[in-house]
Parts: C-alpha cells; structure tokens; sequence
C-alpha cells in the first residue's frame, strides 16, 4: 500500500494506490457517492490502470501526531471506542466489509477541534479487523496516562479480552459504563434485573463479523492479567516498561549538537532554540513544544526533526501552510533544511541559523 499526500489550494489529501484488480466496484460506488459516518470522504480516479482513492483530511489530524505528546485517561479512551463501534455500524448499513477499515495510528484522523474520529476505508486492503483492532488496543495501552487508575485498569482488560477469539468490544462499554445514582427509596425495594442478563438479551447472536463487537465473553480478574502479564514476553505490560526503559537510557545517549535556532521576523512571536530530536510547533500549547499564539497557526502545525546530521521541515497538515523559501510543503513531506533559509507557518516568517 502507497501512500502519499497532496495540498490544493482549498484541501489536503492522502493518496492511497491500488494496483489490484480484485477491487469491488460496488464499495467504491459506496465510499465516493456517499458520505457515511465516521469515514473520510473519498474521491477515486482511475490512471494508466491503477486505481488512486484520495481522502479528504484537511482540518484533521491522524491519532498518532495528536498524541505523540498527550496521554489518554480512561473517558477519552472509552469515547474513541464508542465512535469506533458506530463507525463500524455505519460501514455495516452500506454492507461494507470492516476488514477494510485501516485501524493503524498513522491513518486514524480525528477533527482538530471537537476530535471527533475518522477512519480511512481502503477497498484493497487486506487484513482482519480482529487483528487491526489487537494492533490498535496495544497502541492505545502504550498511550494511557499512568496517573490514571481506571484508564490502566480498562486499558489492560481491553487488551486482554481482546485476545480471545469471542471478545466483546460492546461488552466491555457496557461494564465499565458509569452507574447512575438514584435516590433511596423507603419500604422494600423491588428485585433488579441484573445488568449481565439485560446485555445477553439485547447482544446480538449472528454468526457474521459484527460477533467480534457483540458477542458476550468470558472475563478474568484484573489482578490475574497482570500477573499473567507480567511472565509473558512480549505482553503490553512488558512492552510499555521496555519502552520507558529505552526512552530514559535514549535521553542520556543522545549526540550532542549545536542545534538549530528558529529567529522570528515578527518582534510579537516567540524564537526557537531547537536540541531535540523531534519539536513540534503550533498553537496548542499543551500538544507543542514551541507554541506561536497566532489564530492562523493549526493547533499542531509542523515538526521538525533531526536525522543523518541534518533538520528536516514537515507540515503537520496544517490548514494555511508551511513554507521554506517561498515554496509551499505538501503534508508530510520532509524538507531539509539550510542555514539562512526563511520559513512562513501560515503568516508567522522565522529564519533558520545552524
């Protein structure tokens, strides 16, 4: 699967190429006539035999660069998971098949502003969502907040439950949805239906894909999973202490360099004196590392990164651009860099000394 990004001068696209000849016609009729919920608007032309299917993700950004320095706690989680099953829901009115739904990071957008979540539907994309939605559960663990108790709780349990072959996304919603509280009632209170009984009622029992989300499963303590966890190679649990592992040993081991500095041409904006191996820029303060509170700038603009001795400039999909040396950047698409050059971040002029 190819994929590359363009900018026109209203929209920003990703470009997937199909070169397979095994593509439905009745999906893409599907995904290009009609707007269906939660899927990225699509557009498909047909060029010297191969097939390209352009997405409109101007005003978004993809989950993997909206929470490259953001944690998840446990709502914000079980609100992605809620939008993921009506999502799936909507593909399944249009008969759509969900294994073609790509569930990676990189390729999951969510709106800039109310982060609502948008999925890219591939018709030659060929993998089980069981195992895209495994991929993405493990994602989704490595980003949890690990001051927040009830997200690592559910967090780990969604990935257990995950892994057996009848596991119920809808389910686990259900279970961990929050009570509600009503007032005491005096004399004797009649006998509840108990809330196990209500879901196995109202669960669907179909012997389609939609089973993966619906059908009731087993669950096991949480304490267990950790337990189990914890002897497993290769579990989350494992991965996530790896992962921080590395991450400080990376911190002490880093090249030293000069570095790069960004000098602003307006006096109003902020200079840039840049070590890091990543740094992004935008008005987001939270989701930067170097914000410029100017309402033109996109909340993650661009990044700049340092690799093979050199600085790279990327446009984050902003909504105005980013430009070096009065050229326009295509989304995604790294610039190296030149002491002296002038970068434009929508209408924010800086200049780079290396």
């Amino acid at each position: 699967m190819e994929i590359r990004y363009k900018r026109d001068l209203n929209s920003n696209y990703m470009i997937l190429t199909d070169q397979s000849t095994k593509t439905e016609p009745y999906e893409i009729r599907m995904i290009t006539e009609n707007r269906i919920y939660g899927l990225l608007p699509c557009v498909s032309q047909e060029h010297e035999g191969v097939m390209e299917y352009y997405y409109e993700i101007t005003g978004r950004q993809s989950m993997e660069l909206l929470y490259e320095r953001r944690k998840l706690d446990c709502e914000q989680l079980k609100g992605l998971l809620r939008e993921l099953l009506r999502i799936i829901e909507a593909a399944k009115e249009y008969l759509l098949n969900p294994d073609h739904l790509i569930l990676s990071p990189e390729s999951m957008y969510l709106n800039t502003k109310s982060e609502k979540l948008y999925l890219c539907y591939y018709p030659d994309y060929q993998k089980e969502i069981r195992e895209s939605f495994l991929d993405l559960a493990e994602y989704l663990l490595g980003k949890l907040d690990k001051g927040d108790a009830k997200g690592i709780e559910f967090g780990y349990e969604l990935y257990q439950n995950a892994l057996e072959p009848n596991f119920s996304l809808l389910e686990i919603l259900h279970k961990h949805a929050e009570p509600k509280i009503k007032a005491p009632e005096p004399g004797p209170q009649p006998q509840l239906v108990s809330p196990s009984a209500v879901q196995e009622e109202v669960l669907e029992k179909t012997g389609s894909w939609i089973n993966f989300f619906k059908k009731k499963s087993p669950k096991d303590r949480f304490q267990d999973y950790v337990a189990e966890a914890a002897q497993l190679d290769g579990s989350s649990a494992a991965v996530l202490k790896t992962q921080e592992q590395v991450h400080e040993t990376a911190c002490l081991q880093r090249e030293k360099r000069e570095g790069l500095y960004l000098r602003s041409l307006h006096i109003d904006y902020p200079d840039f004196q840049i070590k890091e191996e990543t740094f992004l820029i935008g008005k987001k303060k939270e989701s930067v590392d170097g914000c410029i509170p100017v309402s033109t700038i996109s909340r993650i603009h661009a990044r700049l990164s340092f690799y093979n001795a050199l600085y790279y400039l990327e446009d984050l999909n902003s909504t105005n651009g980013t430009w070096v040396d009065q050229v326009q950047l295509n989304p995604y698409e790294p610039c190296p860099l030149k002491d002296g050059v002038h970068i434009v971040f929508a209408s924010v002029e800086y200049e780079v000394q290396l």
